[in-house]
């Protein structure tokens, strides 16, 4: 079996509002260093979203980082400043998590439980009203069919 990758089908929506975060971010710290008051409300309403956009731009990045690999011997999920590695056996059951539902929309991600009692969500694949990923229950039902051909009979298919 080879190696798979999986990056978000949202990357590039991600990496436009973490540009358009950190511009706007960078102007509202640059205007406070210097002592520069907005002339209109325009002026402020940008200033207000740019101290709205210093935490959100890096998140922005982080999302758009997010790789999973899947491999021979398990899942990895490489983040930056954090990875994480389940191996096949350590898994007990792979299922999707539906968040969100403010208008109907909602985002649909994988979610990774081990035997220990930890889980935790993969970055890729996942489909959002933010964009749709096409191939989202193609690429659930390979990761499904790799964890039970790798962890035997006893893997828990789900409903």
């Amino acid at each position: 079996m080879h190696d798979i990758e999986y990056i978000p089908a949202q990357q590039r929506t991600w990496w436009t509002w973490a540009g358009v975060a950190t511009v706007l971010a960078l102007h509202t710290l640059y205007a406070s260093t210097v002592g520069r008051r907005p002339d209109t409300s325009i002026g402020a309403l940008l200033v207000a979203l740019g101290w709205m956009a210093i935490p959100a731009a890096p998140w922005l990045a982080w999302m758009a980082l997010g790789r999973t690999r899947i491999n021979t011997d398990g899942i990895q999920v490489v983040r930056p400043l954090r990875s994480r590695t389940a191996r096949w056996h350590e898994i007990s059951a792979i299922d999707v998590d539906q968040v969100g539902g403010y208008r109907g929309s909602y985002d649909y991600w994988i979610r990774i439980s081990c035997h220990s009692g930890t889980s935790f969500r993969l970055p890729a694949p996942m489909t959002s009203h933010a964009g749709r990923d096409p191939l989202f229950d193609e690429r659930l039902q390979e990761i499904r069919h790799r964890w039970s051909e790798a962890h035997g009979p006893t893997a828990r298919e789900p409903e």
